[in-house]
């Protein structure tokens, strides 16, 4: 391969990346990645590349590049602002709660449901998943809720009472970190709960255990 015709493909190689990374979806790493090509492929030719493409069309690229970086980063800067506006609320509205598919997880999510509504009011089920052992009576299930507002250490003491009103002794309770569980339960029933102070989410387990 000839001198020339190396060079004609560097160049080609130097602008297709180039135009790859100007649509590309990741903006951050597309600034990055754009301006470390230039300036390598600048710092082994330049004076082939200044002949090849010209300095206008040099600088037409890069000015390009500069006005859609500039303007990715604006919408980003928008967008993270109407997120940061967003009302404890207005997350909980935005999500979409799931049915249940079976009487064992509508019976697990109904029993979650009853103790979380008492201490944290409205809630939706995010997930839920039930697993049968031993027998069809020997359940346990796994379960995310969210919250309609922002959880709170005291809302511990609270689970606590409704758990202990429902008649399931203490197990366990504590916080650790930004981190609440509570485990509470019987010979036949235990019951699960967890979450993070200052997040909208509350995670539940319920095992129902056959004699």
């Amino acid at each position: 391969m000839d001198k020339k015709t190396k060079t004609i493909i560097v160049v080609v190689l130097v602008v297709g990346v180039i135009g790859g990374l100007y649509y590309g979806v990741n903006r951050w790493r597309e600034q990055r990645l754009a301006n470390q090509i230039l300036k390598e492929a600048y710092g082994l030719n330049t004076g082939v590349l200044g002949g090849l493409l010209g300095g206008s069309v040099q600088e037409k690229i890069a000015k390009e590049m500069a006005k859609e970086a500039a303007k990715n980063e604006l919408q980003q800067a928008e967008d993270e602002a109407k997120e940061a506006a967003k009302t404890p609320e207005d997350r909980y509205d935005e999500t979409e709660e799931m049915a249940t598919y079976d009487d064992n997880s509508k019976f697990a999510a109904d029993e979650a449901r009853k103790i979380i509504e008492k201490v944290f009011g409205k809630t939706k089920l995010v997930s839920v998943y039930s697993n049968a052992y031993g027998s069809e009576n020997s359940v346990s299930s796994m379960m995310e809720f969210k919250i309609s507002r922002l959880a709170t250490g005291a809302d511990l003491s609270a689970l606590n009472k409704a758990l202990t009103d429902k008649g399931l002794p203490i197990i366990q309770s504590g916080i650790a970190d930004k981190t609440a569980t509570v485990m509470s339960g019987n010979d036949n029933n235990v019951y699960s709960f967890g979450f993070e102070i200052g997040e909208q989410t509350v995670n539940a387990n319920i095992m129902v255990i056959s004699e």
